[in-house]
């Protein structure tokens, strides 16, 4: 008896009423599924007082997990009489406010791990952090040091913690006061810089004097001269010197700086390249139509792509991006930008096979994807459930599907037929999805929580 599969599937069923709710709290055991009440998007007033109240810990735990928890309910879970209960609570108000009651009681809690994870709590008084920061476990005093904490601290409470006995309260410590050290902007100061995290940082980012630039663009390392092809503070000039460096990465690097022109970045060979950097300086011409279409004609493919990952773009960059050559430009247009048109969506779920997020836009969506369902490969098959006009035959064939994802995806469709429904409950088919179709009638859903409970 698929027992578990059926509970399972009710407890994301989003047609499942209050009455099946509050049956599954007193069903499910511990590790199967109990975390349900912390995945549900609604959770209805009577399950939420059910689960509160509830007899398991585990059940009354995975409300703190809520990520839309209320202040009030989770004040009830921070005085809970079970410790695991009051730790997930104490998790849980470092995003959600708790009154100071609460938050001094889970503060003198007896449970050492409840009450380190109180130092990150919403609100938290600076006498509550004095007192943790005095902590008879060092466990807490440790979780009471950070950079954001130390200035709120007492002198004397700062000086016994620098002093503390045990080595990770001192480490904590430590961690609190590291002042990161400028980076060296001068080539004197480079040179003097041992650490070579820190040369590479200078050479990424640093608002370079003229003269490192011209010492970095030189280096033997081609780590650092990639990292300074890609500094937009190194001057044009000094980065189009390494425009035929011997190393393709940077090469490349210095092909997609924001301060060459279409023909300096199209002059540069950067070669085959999987890699896809990052470009904010795209994502910062947002607001000016003419740049965004102007890039959306680059030669530059990464240019290009950059500019199709943007949410939103003018009609004509889009309806440009949408023919690109580059599969992956457009991919990035199908995936990130919200006018992409649903055709681009579906040419590329095609030629690609994927990502899978892509059917679950509202605007893959058509009529006609149903000629999918004869396809040979399972995420085109998948695909053809977004068809609005999909015939319950069809339907019901892919429901059996060889390939488990898209029989599964067929089985929870709320456009099946009722018997074929009902026969995918049973063991071997599909249960867990079946149970999981808001179009299975209630009667349903009580039966087979009758039957789970069974021997």
């Amino acid at each position: 008896m698929p027992g578990r599969a059926w509970r399972a599937g009710l407890a994301t069923n989003p047609a499942a009423p209050s009455e099946v709710l509050v049956r599954l709290l007193d069903d499910t055991s511990e590790g199967e599924g109990a975390s349900w009440p912390a995945r549900r998007p609604e959770l209805p007033d009577r399950v939420l007082e059910a689960a509160l109240r509830h007899r398991h810990w585990w059940v009354r735990a995975a409300l703190a997990e809520r990520p839309e928890l209320s202040p009030a309910v989770l004040t009830v879970l921070a005085g809970d009489r079970e410790r695991r209960v009051r730790r997930a609570a104490a998790s849980a108000a470092h995003r959600v406010p708790l009154p100071e009651r609460a938050l001094t009681a889970l503060a003198d809690d007896r449970d050492p791990d409840t009450r380190r994870r109180v130092p990150g709590a919403v609100g938290l008084p600076d006498e509550l952090l004095v007192d943790l920061a005095q902590d008879g476990s060092p466990l807490v005093r440790a979780a009471a040091v950070g950079a954001d904490s130390w200035a709120r601290l007492p002198a004397r409470v700062r000086t016994a913690l620098r002093a503390d006995r045990d080595p990770a309260v001192r480490a904590a410590v430590q961690r609190a006061l590291r002042v990161e050290r400028p980076l060296p902007v001068t080539l004197a100061g480079y040179i003097a810089e041992s650490d070579p995290v820190r040369r590479e940082r200078t050479a990424a980012g640093a608002a370079l004097e003229r003269a490192l630039g011209e010492w970095l663009v030189l280096d033997d390392d081609p780590r650092i001269r990639r990292a300074a092809a890609g500094n937009p503070q190194l001057p044009t000039d000094l980065a189009l010197a390494l425009a035929v460096d011997p190393d393709a990465a940077v090469r490349l690097a210095v092909s997609i700086r924001p301060d060459l022109t279409e023909q300096q970045r199209s002059a540069v060979d950067f070669g085959a390249s999987d890699a896809a950097p990052e470009l904010p300086w795209v994502a910062e011409r947002q607001g000016d139509p003419a740049e965004l279409l102007r890039l959306a004609r680059s030669a530059h493919p990464l240019v290009r792509r950059a500019v199709a990952a943007l949410e939103r773009l003018p009609g004509e960059a889009v309806a440009l991006l949408a023919e690109d050559p580059e599969p992956a430009v457009r991919l990035a247009l199908a995936e990130h930008c919200a006018d992409a048109p649903g055709a681009l969506l579906r040419s590329v779920y095609a030629e690609l096979l994927g990502p899978s997020s892509l059917p679950a836009l509202d605007r893959f969506a058509a009529p006609g994807l149903a000629t999918w369902a004869e396809r040979p490969e399972p995420a085109l098959r998948l695909a053809a459930l977004r068809d609005p006009e999909l015939a319950p035959e069809v339907l019901a064939r892919l429901a059996e599907d060889p390939d488990e994802a898209v029989a599964r995806a067929a089985a929870g469709d709320p456009r099946l037929p009722l018997e074929v429904l009902l026969g995918l409950l049973e063991p071997g088919a599909c249960p867990g999805a079946a149970a999981a179709n808001p179009a299975l009638p209630v009667e349903f859903m009580l039966r087979l929580l009758d039957l789970a409970a069974e021997p």
